[in-house]
């Protein structure tokens, strides 16, 4: 997660992580079935790769999230514009010398496209036209000056370079040419992707990243303040806001409608790469880049996927949903001002109510504040001289009327955990009654089906916790 205009790095998790303090200890990325009759070398190689922090040490294919680059350096060279309705034509296929490049929908079709229309299909034979109308040569000298063939100079430890095929083999090789204007049969870094898509988010300046804010000398105090870099101009302004503006189409009528938050605007592009015939065991890759809010963008995130397993490898489908679930939480963090009347709209037809603080009242007092929901105590204790400690959900969350509310005293408080259900796919309704059964609260945002959900399934909380999810007309794929 990066904030485009300072390319300050907000945020860099990967996924199986490891506890610093016992470094040595194999994590579920690395099969310990046989682990101790490996040899001292062998359990080396597989920690330093635990070790590795994959979005600056390890390169993959983007996928369609590269589209980005492509429509970007097509609108700066006038060879397309945004809207004209026939600058391409997609059969469900496209040949190349011969191959057949299926596009993701085949044997459906899109048929003809303008350029904002085939970025939100994720059209692939439409960016392989595209790429053949631009050219080896051009495409090259945008992938320089997006900075995809140096490192970005973050000064984070191990950091690799993309690996891209020479100018010359690019511009011999056609089928070469078209798979990667739609982001495959090339590596790069997540850092390097997300550096570049933000130099779109920040009116076409590349920025170099950063990931220390100030230093302070601990003998005087005195504290020097790193300042943004910018490293140069790419696209211009204009070109940047009309990519933004086809971006954010791609939210709010394409693949990327996961990744929409309620009261915000978002730009996105979903991705998902296939892999290549020698390592089909690898898996697909799917990702998500979002960035919010349209105009003014303070945030871009990057969330990819390796080898999914479940019903979707697209990343529409499954990365989407949690890029709108991290712009949820950040937005608001970040006072991101929210185009909703209120932040806590919803999306729901349900009244909600705000949740008082009960807390140092009396039970007689709090069953008084509290007579919109159901108030669930133990004990037997004098209502009218026992104080309230604790209460779950805490006050000032606005929930559905007769939500459960768990009050506790000094000398009842004990808590019971129960295990977060999946709601993945349910309405509303079905989330409301998943949830109440497990005597836990919930919010709703957004109308359709269930895309994502604030506390995994599984976890166990206590009861009264409440579970925010996000709810999406369903999807058909999401590449």
């Amino acid at each position: 997660m990066m904030n485009p205009q300072t390319g300050d790095i907000l945020s860099m998790v990967t996924y199986p992580d490891y506890n610093l303090n016992t470094p040595f200890t194999p994590n579920s990325s690395i099969d310990t079935g046989n682990w101790d009759s490996l040899d001292s070398n062998a359990k080396t190689g597989l920690l330093y790769q635990m070790w590795n922090n994959t979005a600056v040490q390890n390169t993959y294919e983007p996928g369609s999230t590269f589209k980005f680059i492509t429509a970007g350096a097509a609108l700066e060279e006038n060879i397309v514009g945004p809207d004209n309705p026939t600058d391409f034509y997609c059969e469900g296929y496209q040949v190349v010398d011969g191959i057949t490049i299926n596009d993701w929908t085949y044997p459906r079709s899109h048929g003809y496209e303008s350029l904002r229309e085939a970025f939100a299909n994720s059209c692939n034979p439409a960016f392989i036209q595209l790429g053949q109308k631009i050219g080896a040569p051009t495409l090259y000298k945008y992938y320089k000056a997006f900075g995809l063939f140096d490192s970005t100079n973050s000064g984070l430890y191990g950091e690799s370079n993309s690996i891209f095929l020479p100018l010359s083999e690019a511009r011999a090789n056609s089928v070469d040419l078209a798979t990667m204007s739609f982001g495959q049969r090339f590596t790069i870094t997540p850092l390097q992707l997300i550096t570049a898509v933000s130099a779109i988010a920040n009116e076409g300046t590349l920025m170099k990243p950063n990931i220390i804010k100030s230093i302070k000398d601990p003998s005087t105090g005195s504290i020097t303040t790193v300042q943004p870099t910018p490293v140069r101009q790419v696209i211009s302004k204009e070109t940047a806001a009309t990519m933004m503006d086809i971006a954010q189409y791609e939210v709010t009528n394409g693949t990327g409608r996961y990744a929409s938050v309620t009261g915000y605007s978002v730009a996105g592009k979903s991705g998902t790469s296939e892999p290549i015939y020698s390592d089909k065991e690898k898996g697909y890759v799917a990702s998500f880049i979002g960035l919010s809010p349209v105009v003014n963008t303070q945030v871009v995130v990057l969330v990819i996927l390796y080898n999914p397993q479940g019903d979707s490898h697209q990343g529409g489908t499954i990365a989407g949903p949690v890029v709108s679930q991290i712009l949820t939480e950040v937005l608001p963090y970040l006072e991101v001002t929210s185009n909703s009347p209120t932040s806590s709209s919803t999306g729901s037809s349900k009244t909600t109510v705000s949740l008082p603080d009960v807390r140092n009242k009396s039970i007689a007092e709090a069953r008084s504040a509290l007579s919109n929901f159901h108030i669930r105590i133990t004990g037997n204790e004098d209502e009218s001289s026992t104080i309230i400690t604790d209460q779950v959900p805490k006050p000032g969350v606005s929930l559905f009327n007769n939500s459960d509310v768990f009050l506790y005293t000094k000398n009842n408080n004990d808590r019971i955990l129960v295990s977060v259900p999946d709601l993945s796919g349910m309405s509303e309704d079905q989330a409301i009654n998943a949830t109440s059964a497990k005597s836990l609260n919930i919010i709703v945002n957004g109308n359709g089906v269930v895309i994502s959900q604030s506390v995994a399934a599984g976890t166990e909380v206590e009861q009264g916790t409440v579970v925010t999810v996000n709810l999406q007309p369903k999807l058909n794929g999401g590449y």
